[in-house]
């Protein structure tokens, strides 16, 4: 999660058992009339995503309102919001979450259905049918979607620059180094669609032996072009310093990419996007404020303002529009909105359930392929370094 740096108006540090957490007081006033006024605890990634959740929902939530915010930071640690959610002393009335822990939590019944008729209509429309499909679902209510998308350097590719994602399988036309994640999810998905599977069927097609014959085929074809990844700043810096012509990023790490070096191009066609959600604990004391606060967090004007400061997607047709530009920074920041509409148009949407099932055969064959990939990259390695002794062991010819 990503972005700037901006303070609340007051910070109480608690700590509840094993799960240290940042308390994030937001009221109208810095005075002690702030303890008399209603509280809303939620639960939230912390960073700089958080941070930008602070400028442009939960301080604009508390003065209109004067509900005081107080955020339980966890970071995306399951098992910190399990313990969050099981604390009774200070129960969480609201949650920021993943898609996949959405569902979990939702399939356990510890969260309470959504009134989605309570959501601000957007431009023209009810309020749920302006949410991008899949958006709104019984527990939660989508707010950004980040993405994995292909990056490319652009002084790699001189004479033309890739436009689709069959230019990951290209190496003929796009010479240079694929930069991929160490792992099958998404780099399976990113190679059916590199050779032509469309969004909708890349799961039913993966769920065949076929269908993942068909996947390591074509990471066969750039098996000998493809350097693997396991941490995330990885592949961004592979590109810049210019030992991979082309990356799978995370969409927030490649918008800070584009900004550091302008030869850092973007590819959204094929990108592979996930979301985030708020929804309601069932355990939560203050659901009716709750819903209020996701009504205002889910707003567009608030969606818009949050992208503006993220490069995250709205999920919401209505809040694209409104994005504009970065307020520090002034760039235009339509062209790094995963949902963006000139972006979102062959875009995968990430199944982490579907991963979540029995895919131990898969999960196999990409880490003997892996390991095949990172063998030959050592041996190549070898063989340079030998070459380059050797040239140095040379003597030099004298003059004639």
């Amino acid at each position: 999660m990503h972005h700037a740096r901006l303070k609340s108006q007051k910070r109480i540090v608690r700590s509840h058992g094993t799960v240290a957490s940042l308390g994030i007081a937001l009221a109208l006033s810095l005075t002690d009339a702030a303890g008399a006024q209603e509280t809303l605890n939620v639960a939230t990634w912390g960073g700089a995503y958080g941070r930008a959740q602070e400028v442009a929902v939960f301080e604009p939530f508390a003065k209109k309102t004067g509900t005081v915010i107080a955020t339980e930071i966890y970071g995306g640690n399951r098992s910190k919001l399990d313990a969050l959610l099981e604390n009774s002393e200070t129960p969480v009335d609201v949650v920021d979450v993943s898609a996949a822990a959405l569902d979990a939590l939702c399939n356990s019944g510890l969260l309470a259905p959504i009134d989605a008729d309570a959501l601000t209509a957007g431009a023209n429309t009810n309020g749920e049918d302006d949410f991008f499909p899949g958006a709104v679902s019984k527990c939660g209510v989508a707010s950004m979607a980040w993405s994995t998308a292909l990056a490319y350097n652009r002084k790699a590719f001189r004479t033309a620059e890739p436009t689709t994602i069959k230019a990951l399988l290209d190496t003929a036309v796009f010479k240079g180094k694929r930069a991929l994640p160490n792992n099958p999810q998404r780099t399976l998905e990113l190679a059916l669609l590199a050779d032509g599977v469309p969004p909708a069927s890349i799961y039913t097609e993966l769920g065949t032996t076929e269908g993942a014959d068909r996947a390591f085929a074509a990471l066969n074809r750039i098996k000998d072009h493809v350097l693997l990844w396991d941490k995330t700043d990885q592949p961004m810096t592979w590109l810049v310093e210019g030992k991979a012509a082309m990356a799978a990023g995370y969409s927030g790490r490649l918008f800070r990419a584009a900004l550091g070096d302008r030869n850092i191009g973007i590819l959204w066609d094929g990108q592979i996007y996930d979301l985030d959600a708020w929804a309601i604990p069932k355990s939560s004391k203050n659901k009716d404020e709750a819903m209020r606060f996701i009504r205002f967090a889910t707003s567009p004007k608030q969606l818009a303002a949050q992208a503006r400061l993220t490069a995250y997607g709205p999920m919401r047709a209505s809040a694209i529009t409104q994005v504009g530009k970065h307020p520090v920074i002034g760039v235009d920041m339509q062209s790094f909105l995963p949902t963006a509409t000139a972006n979102f148009q062959n875009a995968l949407r990430f199944d982490e359930a579907w991963w979540g099932q029995d895919r131990i055969e898969l999960n196999q064959r990409f880490a003997a392929w892996a390991a095949e990939v990172r063998a030959a990259e050592a041996a190549r390695a070898a063989e340079r370094k030998a070459k380059a002794n050797a040239a140095k062991d040379t003597p030099a010819k004298a003059a004639p």
